[in-house]
């Protein structure tokens, strides 16, 4: 595929999965910076996997596990930089629009974010509609297993709540 095409097909699929892309980046990020980082570490990752996606699941969960597998090595890579810059909760309004919701999202963000990467990927594909077996096919673990750990993401989340 000549980087012409791949172009051409790269456009329309962040159109169509970039508030995907978006969420996932922004629960990952740990400041402005970081989300931007993310974001542009995701779409350079998709440009380069393009030719190898075979349709062999939906694109869908393709774009989940790439973003998803960028952002976890990029946080690898990075983990022990500091920047002094603002953090990423106070952005909401990068995932909404919605002033009425921003208080509880910016809430329910900063306890998400409390979690470990795996619980963090899981909740957000949960939170997303995704089904426990698209999930599973992500995430890299049995479709039993996402029910369990979804049920007890939740309890941890009302205890932080509290």
């Amino acid at each position: 595929m000549s980087d012409k095409e791949i172009i051409t097909e790269l456009e329309p699929l962040i159109r169509r999965y970039g508030s995907l892309i978006n969420k996932v980046c922004w629960f990952y990020a740990t400041d402005t910076e970081d989300f931007q980082d993310l974001r542009q570490e995701s779409f350079l990752n998709l440009w380069r996997s393009l030719d190898k996606f075979k349709g062999e699941s939906e694109q869908s969960t393709w774009v989940y596990r790439i973003t998803l597998n960028s952002c976890v090595s990029y946080y690898r890579k990075n983990s022990n930089r500091r920047r002094n810059t603002e953090p990423i909760e106070n952005h909401p309004e990068l995932l909404t629009e919605d002033d009425q919701k921003m208080e509880m999202v910016r809430e329910m963000y900063s306890m998400i974010n409390r979690l470990d990467n795996v619980d963090k990927a899981i909740i957000l594909m949960w939170l997303d509609g995704n089904d426990y077996a698209k999930i599973a096919e992500v995430i890299g673990m049995n479709k039993a297993t996402i029910g369990t750990r979804i049920y007890r993401i939740k309890e941890k989340l009302v205890e932080l709540s509290k």
